[in-house]
């Protein structure tokens, strides 16, 4: 939208004016214009510090904020974390027809343990990443990133380690059924060489299709959609 403009008249007495100029009181009329010039981008978000500190209602909102913009990602690594590691479709069509996995997504606290998580993310060298518009996601580190194996205490609290347990609590407590069959489904629907590589790639592809499934994931794509500012 155009910005605003305002004028000041401003007239200054001159000794050598025209008679009658400046509505013929002897003053130069002077007109000076200033563009007030409006901008719509939203405010920056200040994100705690990232290490520990103590439980605070602000490293607590921070944590739940972040939470929700990596809730596919976590969702994502966390079910792609519990296929064989390099099963191929023998081997994965058992473990699907088995219960196991949507056991393990039916039960999102043992699902979402930080101990599990830590280890997880520490393992993949996935960081939490935060950005100024307050915005967050995950991406690779080139060194091991921290994550608070415990961070149950008041006086000793990671809001990053936070961030992730409570998406993937978050998700799975709501959709842990859903984003189970959509994987299911999902690998059904596609075919794959046999190959323990090819396998892999149509797994990846069976878990992004299911964590889409969850609730907290399509708000998530929103969000990451529209960029940051206020939740």
């Amino acid at each position: 939208m155009g910005a605003p403009i305002c004028s000041l008249i401003r007239c200054r007495r001159q000794t050598n004016v025209v008679p009658g100029s400046c509505r013929g009181f002897g003053f130069l009329l002077t007109v000076v214009v200033l563009a007030v010039v409006r901008t719509d981008a939203a405010p920056a978000y200040k994100w705690p510090e990232a290490g520990m500190g103590q439980r605070t209602s602000d490293r607590l909102s921070a944590g739940k904020r972040a939470a929700k913009y990596i809730a596919c990602g976590v969702c994502e690594e966390r079910v792609l974390s519990l296929f064989p590691g390099e099963g191929d479709a023998d081997m994965i069509a058992r473990f699907l027809e088995g219960e196991s996995l949507t056991e393990s997504l039916g039960d999102a606290k043992g699902l979402c343990g930080m101990r599990d998580l830590a280890k997880l993310f520490k393992g993949r060298r996935i960081e939490v990443e935060t950005k100024p518009d307050g915005s967050a996601l995950l991406s690779s580190s080139s060194t091991i990133p921290f994550y608070e194996e415990i961070n149950t205490s008041d006086l000793v609290f990671h809001w990053k380690s936070f961030a992730l347990q409570h998406a993937c609590t978050e998700l799975f407590r709501k959709d842990g059924d859903e984003v189970a069959q959509g994987v299911v489904k999902a690998y059904h629907a596609s075919t794959g060489g046999g190959m323990p590589v090819e396998e892999r790639k149509r797994v990846v592809e069976a878990v992004k299709a299911g964590c889409r499934m969850a609730r907290t994931c399509k708000a998530a794509a929103k969000l990451a959609g529209g960029g940051g500012g206020e939740l």
